[in-house]
């Protein structure tokens, strides 16, 4: 019976709804338990703070010794909760549920110790005193003068978290066991819809073997099991009109040679030309129909190429070369292949143009040596962190914390460089998803001004928003768009010297909305304006603190993959001028 396509299907999909239902199942119910462990710790916080408050007079009053265990003990029916009022050196001052004289010091219990380290401590714990697994939140008991005088705590049961997941689990197993049935249901049907097309499919295909090329498959719909039908079909005619027209294969062969990216040119044995299709006109700058019956040499004027086909003809073997030929000296593969049958008779040479490959991988040699050079500085500074720490500063903790933040910032970094690549991979690539709304430019300046002014004040350089109250708007993704304005007005602040200025604008130029940012800065000398857009390029030391040299390009790929355009003006020590424009709605 399992060898049936139909029970095959129908096991794997019943499988598949099973394991999903039971990890959804799984999920729903830690959902609800992790929910309700976030709300019991809220409601301990808050207690716990009321708490702090309400024991405050009685830990700085010398006077009322009994007033914490007092308060402990009336406070635990109001909030309903475990209260314990604990004094700096650990010492049990009051607790809602046993005898503070009789309990051990707890200035070593975890929820003390990181309360008047941070401000709030939590732990979850077995209580032996109760029995039970128990939520402990604490915080610090703080003067007016913020001095720290004890710590309240407050604890709950965990069973109250227990009992409502317990109660939440069981309806929701008994709908993922009605749909578990119904999707088991489903697959039996979908298996045998799949599986009888099939057979109808094998019948036909056993008696066109048999030589019945006009035998059809009757359509009866118009999804995929139609299409399936109709493609068999399709199919049969086809098998039938090649039998019939195999004579007219050749001259098929010469219409897929002509429209090949690939040059081709043949020659018979003597290397005179036959054939050559029109990509080798487009290398060479020759017209095919005269350059039948031509010498080889005389349609391709180049030596080394003419060589490697007599090679070939007269060895018989393959030959392959790659050399610079053709209009614009184009870099290409030439590959001399001899056509034998009982004989030589004709030789075909092709030719790969790789100047586009070659100019790839010289890209990419050039992005592997920068990301190599971006991230050897972080390593080589971890590298002697480490081996600074490893000689013995260890010992120093306020040296090792120094130097551990350090190590944290570099790779930040590192983390930065890697995140921004993966960024400008995506929107190259055009795998980015687009989120495109209707937005106003001017809008989105004013909130990427109002974000970076105090940048701009720690710069002490003066920002100043020009917009046009006629600007239209556009359709493209917001944070897109925002992430580039951000990228250039930070970088106009971040390379104009104190007391300088930026100005942003924005004006309607041929249907189309545009941005400017324009700065009194350093500037960019003409022979490294061309270059600013691209990944990691930096124009020079006075321009290259701090980034990654990708902001830049990010920005380029996002303008660009809105159908809008991106472009820099500058000069040395007068500033820049950073443009994009993108098409008005």
């Amino acid at each position: 019976m399992f060898c049936s396509i139909q029970w095959r299907i129908t096991t794997l999909l019943v499988l598949l709804t099973l394991g999903s239902i039971g990890f959804l199942g799984l999920y729903l119910v830690n959902s609800a338990r992790d929910t309700q462990i976030d709300n019991l710790r809220a409601q301990l916080e808050n207690e716990a703070r009321l708490v702090a408050q309400a024991s405050l007079p009685g830990l700085t009053d010398p006077e009322t010794p009994d007033e914490p265990d007092n308060l402990a003990k009336t406070l635990e029916d109001e909030i309903g909760a475990r209260v314990t009022i604990i004094a700096l050196n650990g010492a049990v001052l009051g607790d809602s549920e046993e005898d503070p004289n009789l309990m051990e010091n707890h200035a070593d219990r975890p929820e003390v110790i990181d309360a008047l380290a941070s401000g709030l401590g939590e732990s979850t714990r077995y209580s032996t005193t109760l029995g039970q697994q128990l939520m402990y939140l604490a915080v610090p008991v703080v003067t007016s003068q913020g001095d720290t005088v004890g710590v309240a705590r407050v604890s709950l049961p965990l069973t109250t978290v227990e009992d409502v997941v317990g109660g939440v689990t069981r309806p929701i197993m008994a709908a993922l066991g009605i749909t578990a049935g119904l999707a088991v249901l489903a697959a039996a049907l979908i298996s045998r819809s799949i599986s009888q097309p099939l057979k109808q499919v094998t019948g036909a295909a056993r008696k066109i073997a048999e030589g019945e090329l006009n035998h059809k498959i009757p359509v009866r719909s118009g999804d995929e099991v139609g299409q399936m039908a109709r493609a068999f079909n399709e199919m049969s005619l086809s098998l039938k009109n090649l039998v019939a027209g195999i004579s007219g294969e050749r001259s098929k062969l010469a219409i897929i040679l002509s429209s090949m990216a690939d040059g081709v040119v043949m020659t018979d044995s003597e290397g005179n030309t036959t054939f050559a299709n029109h990509a080798a006109e487009r290398l060479f700058g020759f017209r095919a129909d005269k350059a039948r019956g031509r010498n080889f040499i005389e349609v391709v004027p180049d030596y080394e190429i003419a060589e490697l086909l007599k090679k070939c003809l007269k060895t018989a073997r393959e030959q392959t070369a790659q050399l610079e030929a053709g209009r614009g000296k184009r870099f290409l593969r030439v590959i001399a292949l001899p056509l034998v049958g009982d004989r030589l008779t004709e030789a075909l040479v092709l030719f790969q143009d790789l100047t586009e490959l070659r100019n790839l991988q010289t890209m990419r040699r050039e992005l592997v040596g920068n990301i190599a050079h971006e991230l050897r500085t972080p390593l080589a500074n971890i590298k002697a962190i480490v081996e600074t720490i490893k000689d013995g500063s260890i010992d120093d903790k306020q040296m090792t914390r120094d130097f551990l933040t350090r190590v944290d910032g570099e790779v930040d970094r590192m983390t930065q460089i890697v995140a921004e690549l993966t960024e400008l991979s995506r929107i190259e690539s055009g795998k980015a998803e687009l989120k495109l709304e209707e937005i106003d430019l001017n809008l989105i300046t004013r909130e990427v001004v109002t974000q970076l002014t105090p940048f701009a004040e720690r710069r002490g350089v003066a920002v100043d928003l020009e917009p046009a109250p006629d600007l239209p708007p556009v359709v493209a993704d917001r944070e897109r768009v925002r992430q580039v304005v951000t990228n250039l007005l930070h970088n106009a602040l971040k390379f104009t010297p104190k007391g300088g200025r930026v100005v942003i604008s924005s004006q309607v130029e041929n249907g189309s909305a545009t941005v400017s940012i324009s700065d009194t800065g350093i500037g960019i000398s003409q022979e490294d304006l061309p270059h600013v857009f691209e990944r990691f390029y930096k124009a020079d030391k006075a321009r290259s603190g701090g980034g990654t040299g990708m902001g830049l390009a990010i920005a380029k790929h996002i303008i660009q993959a809105h159908g809008g355009t991106i472009r820099a003006r500058s000069e040395a020590r007068k500033g820049s001028t950073f443009s994009f424009s993108l098409p008005a709605k």
